[in-house]
């Protein structure tokens, strides 16, 4: 039953930076549209807003990504485990890649994420302004 729950504790504590980073640099950016499109700001300036926000995001939370996707991949089809843990994953990857170990693979997960990313802004924000909710919430 371990193994379901391999990675858990990262992707646990790494929503927090991912979603409070997110939320509000979306937030700020959007607030400097709002002023500079007299309150509407154009759908492309809303859909870059939500890519950059959610790049920025996840560029603060992907070593706790890399961590997790360590845990998890560790062992498969049998394999010796080689992490004990978080804290070994990250000890072993700095070892062993250096810093920057801890961003590999970031380039394609944000190429992946950016799209899905703006979209997902834009789309909520519409829907707030097709509900008549106040565009500065």
């Amino acid at each position: 039953w371990r193994a379901f729950y391999r990675g858990m504790l990262p992707s646990m504590i790494g929503i927090l930076p991912y979603a409070g980073v997110d939320i509000a640099t979306f937030e700020m950016l959007k607030q400097r549209l709002l002023e500079e499109h007299q309150g509407r700001p154009p759908p492309p300036a809303v859909f870059a807003a939500g890519m950059l926000s959610s790049c920025i995001a996840q560029f603060v939370s992907y070593p706790l990504a890399l961590v997790r996707t360590r845990l998890q991949a560790q062992g498969v089809g049998g394999a010796k485990l080689k992490y004990t843990g978080m804290w070994d994953v990250v000890s072993k990857t700095v070892r062993k890649e250096g810093f920057f170990g801890l961003y590999k693979g970031v380039l394609p997960n944000l190429f992946k994420l950016a799209p899905a990313a703006g979209i997902s802004w834009f789309t909520f924000e519409e829907v707030k302004r097709l509900l008549g909710v106040d565009v500065n919430s």
